[in-house]
């Protein structure tokens, strides 16, 4: 790839795809390619996606986002512009975007040599922004947020700034985990704070969270196609 950046479309791949797209069913294209695929393996086989169809599984995802009224910075103005009148992807395109990131972040080349360029900085930009591509592909859903005594009576404390970037944390990005020392018997127990992107960035991509939201009226059926 002559363009390499963590972005949707900040490879040649993407910006090739993109550029071919005059249409919904050009956005679909490659998420059929994605299960022509997955039928064509045999029981329990390991699919492996190459870099190129990982790229293109990744722009067309952050243009259904688009459709969905969450366009990132940069998003390529001409594609936009082609795709203005295309209307809001059904509910099952975003099922199959989400499945299809969560498949590329386990398994892909394109995961594997994100995973060899954070080696250099310990950092992994590519985490970064594939956690925000889960999260503007997940539906509007009300929901109930826990109140700080809540919070701290959980996690042994109160919130603090996030672990990994110092940081305060927005009420709906908080995560949390607890520390335990299991190198010996004498084990304790830490709670901590942090942006999930945070997190992510630093761990494997077989070990990186997909905060997955589901709408109860409208849970998906990918079995249908």
């Amino acid at each position: 790839m002559g363009a390499w950046g963590s972005g949707s479309f900040e490879n040649d791949t993407a910006l090739d795809w993109a550029a071919s797209v005059g249409s919904l069913d050009d956005v679909r294209e490659p998420f059929e390619r994605l299960k022509e695929t997955i039928d064509a393996s045999g029981p329990g086989e390991r699919i492996y996606l190459d870099a190129d169809l990982a790229s293109e599984l990744v722009a067309a995802a952050e243009t259904i986002a688009m459709l969905m009224g969450r366009r990132i910075p940069g998003f390529p103005e001409d594609l936009a512009e082609r795709l203005a009148d295309a209307g809001v992807p059904d509910d099952r395109l975003y099922h199959k975007a989400r499945d299809a990131i969560c498949r590329l972040l386990r398994n892909s080349e394109l995961a594997e040599l994100w995973e060899e360029t954070a080696k250099e900085t310990g950092i992994n930009e590519w985490h970064v922004s594939i956690t925000g591509l889960i999260d503007r592909l997940n539906p509007d859903i009300e929901f109930e947020p826990w109140t700080p005594a809540e919070i701290e009576q959980q996690s042994g404390g109160p919130v603090t700034p996030c672990a990994f970037c110092g940081l305060v944390i927005e009420n709906d990005r908080l995560f949390g985990m607890n520390i335990h020392d299991f190198s010996d018997r004498r084990t304790f127990e830490r709670g901590l704070f942090f942006h999930l992107a945070c997190l992510n960035a630093r761990l494997h991509h077989n070990h990186a969270i997909a905060d997955l939201k589901f709408d109860p009226a409208n849970l998906p059926d990918l079995d249908g196609d």
